[in-house]
């Protein structure tokens, strides 16, 4: 018995160890009520489990518990006065989607706090950020607001005059501001503007003649992520991977040694069930700084993976509930050197050492298609810096000093919108994956719940739904305990 019992033990150490990575479980709430008691919690995990019909709410949700993450599991919140207010430290606000009604989020002296994949629609203010440091937009998408994102902005996206540094540390990449009036205006901030494309608006971008002196953040565009990482051996082109321990991880782990060789500059994840401890550091990080590979976690074939901090580029993420989207396809270690290769050139033309770190805050955006101008800027531009951004015809001699191309033969994506008459709206269409590579003795090791094409017996982000490898190690530890108690090798006694 005791043998068959230590059997047991290690078919559960094997098989639940950190071959599947660990995907947070969230607590449910379908009212502005609930939801804003659940996040007053420190370290609260939140999702929306219904849109909400928030026309007579001045606030619905407000987070104030630090450590707190909110996902709206793309729900939409409708109608409110402000649909998410967040006034704590230390918050991540993702997948939550707004229609109508006045702010749709409003960061008021809030610290480190990420929106990733959030949607504001019809909104008289996208974003409102008040007062608040080390805050990042990624992948937000911003459709038919009077203002997409404010910093110190009238209800109209203009400015007051020249104003002193308010919002410190702000980082808006890979963004949609499609249709209304302004897209960004940056009053009293200094954000770094990222690979976002603006379209059909009176005025992509209104950048203020904003004051700031001193070092670090307090010196003008700074971006937390690169300028001060939370965990060592970060420099600026650092491509992060992230490893489970499981099979297919197991295989890139070991590229590592020929890939750095190559000059790959890479910060892996400890994937070892025994580096509890590294990996703890590696997930605070990348729950800022990259959210995708966080917000994958639980659909199969979602690690191993790579992202690089400095673009928000990432090999795959969550495209809808349960697919992923591929951005890059990584089957050999040509291919990872190949994107830190990629990711390094980004931050040598954007980065540099030193209290002012960021040397080019406006990098590969597209304004462009604006009614009135692409781009205002107050002061001089030069304090911006930029990097390969498209301007239209419409900008002034001024802001054509950021912009290396003009609009020519670009088309801007279509805008994510939220239906009025339906409770759900439909997902998007997910993106189809590259090919499958040749078999080869390196991808036949990989682990095929992690890395194959296997398809969910239940949603693995909710407690209580095992997926379908769980399902198999409770059958086999199921098997083993009655094989214990019926001992079928043991003589019936007489």
């Amino acid at each position: 018995m005791k043998d068959v019992l230590r059997i047991v033990a290690a078919v559960a150490a094997v098989s639940l160890a950190p071959a599947v990575a660990q995907a947070q479980y969230l607590t449910p709430c379908s009212t502005c009520e609930t939801c804003t008691t659940a996040l007053a919690a420190e370290n609260a995990g939140v999702e929306l489990s219904a849109d909400l019909d928030a026309t007579r709410a001045a606030t619905c949700v407000r987070i104030t518990g630090r450590g707190a993450t909110f996902d709206g599991k793309q729900h939409t919140i409708r109608g409110a006065g402000v649909a998410v207010e967040v006034a704590g430290d230390d918050i991540v606000v993702r997948n939550v989607q707004t229609q109508e009604g006045g702010t749709a989020f409003r960061l008021l002296r809030a610290h480190d706090v990420t929106l990733y994949d959030d949607t504001a629609v019809d909104a008289r203010i996208g974003l409102r950020v008040e007062a608040s440091e080390g805050v990042r937009v990624q992948r937000g998408h911003f459709t038919r607001d009077r203002v997409g994102i404010s910093f110190g902005a009238s209800d109209a996206g203009a400015c007051a005059g020249p104003a002193e540094l308010a919002s410190r540390g702000v980082v808006v990449l890979r963004s949609q501001f499609l249709g209304g009036g302004v897209g960004v205006a940056a009053c009293d901030a200094m954000p770094l503007l990222i690979e976002n494309a603006f379209g059909d608006l009176d005025r992509a971008a209104v950048l203020g003649d904003v004051t700031a002196s001193g070092i670090g953040a307090a010196s003008g565009p700074w971006d937390p992520c690169i300028c001060a990482p939370s965990i060592a051996g970060l420099q600026p082109g650092t491509l992060m991977f992230y490893s489970s321990g499981c099979g297919g991880c197991t295989v890139h782990e070991g590229w590592l040694g020929d890939e750095r060789a190559r000059g790959a500059v890479i910060r892996a994840r400890s994937g070892g069930a025994d580096a509890g401890a590294d990996q703890a550091r590696f997930d605070t990080y990348v729950r800022h700084c990259g959210p995708e590979i966080m917000d994958a976690l639980g659909i199969p074939g979602c690690v191993p993976n790579y992202s690089c901090p400095v673009t928000g580029e990432t090999a795959k993420r969550r495209a809808t509930g349960r697919e992923l989207a591929y951005e890059h396809s990584i089957s050999t270690p040509d291919d990872v050197v190949a994107f830190s290769a990629a990711c390094r050139a980004a931050a040598h033309d954007a980065y540099t050492t030193g209290a002012r770190c960021v040397t080019a805050a406006l990098r590969g955006n597209a304004f462009c298609g604006s009614r009135v101008r692409d781009l205002t800027v107050a002061g001089d531009p030069s304090r911006w810096g930029a990097v390969d951004n498209r301007c239209g015809a419409s900008s002034d001699g001024a802001a054509h000093t950021l912009c290396a191309r003009d609009c020519n033969g670009y088309v801007p994506p279509t805008p994510q919108t939220v239906a009025p008459s339906t409770p759900d709206f439909p997902p998007s269409q997910p993106v189809q994956p590259p090919p499958a590579p040749a078999p080869t003795p390196t991808s036949a090791a990989m682990d095929p719940v992690e890395h194959g094409p296997v398809a969910l017996s239940g949603d693995p982000l909710r407690p209580g739904r095992p997926t379908s490898r769980g399902v198999a190690v409770i059958t086999a530890l199921a098997a083993l305990i009655g094989l214990a108690v019926w001992r079928p090798w043991e003589k019936p006694k007489a």
